[in-house]
């Protein structure tokens, strides 16, 4: 029997979701879906450059470069920001899968379409950030869903503040998702599945850290 993927359901019916992706004989060919979640990928992150999203940079140069020239840095700050999107949701979907499946013995096709749940969640709390962002003034830094906002009041580390900014209540939901999957897919214990999942999502935010403090503008 060919398991049909149908991700609004993984996530409003997970436990339903799981069991027929476990006892599946075969996921079949999810390159379909994965193509478009990384498009939407692009797309989401293009929308929030759009916006302005992490481009506090280029509003310091509003008053000191022409009209032309700042256009110009918007719009190759939004080219960036799509193509930033199309590799986040590769890394997301196969970097994470390869992860856990070099780990068990379980068939990658599966891990994908699990992080395919994990990548919708991820790009849910993108566009969430969007009128959050234009409606309080609030850089993504002290989005009020992380922990930065905690952060800021009790260090003034920056790459700490960053670091505690990528842990939030949609990074908690995707620990949850991928917890459970991965439990569901594998005969590991639960301490092991945690520290896989743990592990990775470590990995993830101390590297989202690294590369929030770099001033790229600086850097190019």
């Amino acid at each position: 029997m060919m398991f049909q993927i149908r991700l609004m359901r993984g996530l409003r019916h997970p436990n339903y979701f799981m069991y027929e992706l476990r006892t599946t004989e075969s996921v079949g060919k999810v390159w379909r879906h994965t193509l478009i979640m990384i498009l939407i990928s692009g797309l989401v992150f293009g929308l929030s450059g759009y916006f302005g999203i992490g481009s506090e940079y280029l509003a310091k140069k509003f008053l000191t470069v022409s009209i032309e020239e700042f256009q110009l840095q918007k719009a190759l700050f939004v080219a960036g920001q799509t193509l930033w999107g199309l590799f986040y949701g590769l890394v997301i979907l196969y970097i994470s899968s390869f992860w856990f499946w070099s780990m068990t013995d379980t068939d990658l096709n599966r891990f994908v379409v699990m992080q395919l749940l994990v990548l919708i969640v991820l790009l849910l709390e993108r566009l969430v950030l969007i009128p959050v962002s234009l409606l309080l003034g609030v850089p993504e830094v002290s989005s009020p869903f992380s922990l930065g906002p905690i952060a800021q009041t009790l260090t003034e580390n920056s790459f700490m503040i960053n670091f505690f900014a990528g842990i939030s209540l949609f990074k908690v939901w995707v620990v949850v998702i991928q917890y459970l999957y991965v439990r569901a897919l594998t005969d590991k214990s639960r301490i092991i599945v945690l520290s896989l999942v743990l592990g990775l999502n470590l990995v993830y935010w101390l590297l989202s850290a690294f590369f929030s403090i770099i001033q790229f503008e600086k850097v190019i």
